[in-house]
């Protein structure tokens, strides 16, 4: 049975030929080395608690403007890369062109980044993680776009570090307007009441790995949470593909802000 698939995979090869997902260059590789190389990796120094970018003469336990105003309601937050370049295509081909063969490098990466922090005597503490949560979407728009991109990277990530996926216990109730143009605040307003925890038991005294595609403003993984939070979770964290470019960005010296995608 194996051969035959394998056959029928070859032939299938040669009436479509592989090609990278996101420059679409000839190739087995999902994504392919020279897109790869053009990821903008986040890199220290960054905000202790929310993972945005700081001056190179930031301090390694440096928390940024906004995290001392309003301290996040999760512990920490990382992201792979920044919003810009090969790895933003990447994240937008994956949610909105339907391109699922994405899921599985790109959860490979968030893998990576958690297996940085278990290493780092000075990282997280992700090697005491209950579990891993998606940032679900609603189910209309579940249905409009075909799949939930959280619940897929979230699959994908459980079994690379071998911790349970609870892709039941974060319900998103409130079919809410899209992000795109609004401001912090309206954000904030537009998830009040967004989600419910289905099960207090399985996560009260846990600590929790949300994992959602893309970090803007924090709104989304705030809102999430805060019901994680009333339900009895002792810590959460957050990981995303990528964040929100910083108007201005030391590391690449140009403005970059019109790149950060809104959705």
């Amino acid at each position: 049975m194996s051969r035959l698939k394998k056959l029928g995979e070859e032939l299938l090869e040669l009436v479509f030929p592989p090609v990278c997902e996101v420059c679409g260059s000839p190739g087995r590789e999902v994504i392919c080395a020279r897109c790869r190389q053009e990821f903008e990796l986040v890199t220290p120094p960054y905000c202790r608690r929310c993972g945005k970018p700081l001056s190179a003469s930031a301090s390694p336990d440096m928390i940024c403007g906004e995290c001392r105003q309003q301290s996040p309601r999760f512990d920490a937050a990382r992201a792979v890369g920044l919003h810009t370049a090969t790895l933003r295509e990447a994240v937008i081909k994956f949610k909105f062109n339907r391109r699922q063969r994405l899921a599985e490098p790109l959860s490979e990466l968030l893998a990576e980044c958690v297996d940085a922090e278990i290493s780092n005597p000075a990282g997280l503490p992700w090697a005491h993680l209950t579990g891993v949560v998606p940032v679900v979407l609603h189910p209309s728009r579940r249905g409009w776009r075909g799949f939930d991109q959280a619940v897929l990277l979230s699959r994908r990530l459980s079994a690379l570090v071998d911790l349970p996926c609870l892709e039941q216990v974060l319900i998103r109730k409130k079919n809410t307007a899209p992000q795109i143009g609004l401001s912090p605040t309206q954000r904030r307003q537009n998830l009040q009441g967004a989600f419910e925890v289905s099960d207090k038991q399985a996560t009260a005294g846990g600590s929790f790995l949300l994992i959602d595609d893309v970090y803007t403003t924090g709104s989304t993984l705030n809102a999430a949470a805060r019901v994680l939070r009333r339900a009895g979770a002792q810590s959460l964290y957050a990981l995303t593909i990528t964040r929100a470019v910083p108007s201005y960005h030391p590391q690449l010296g140009r403005r970059l802000g019109d790149e950060n995608d809104r959705a």
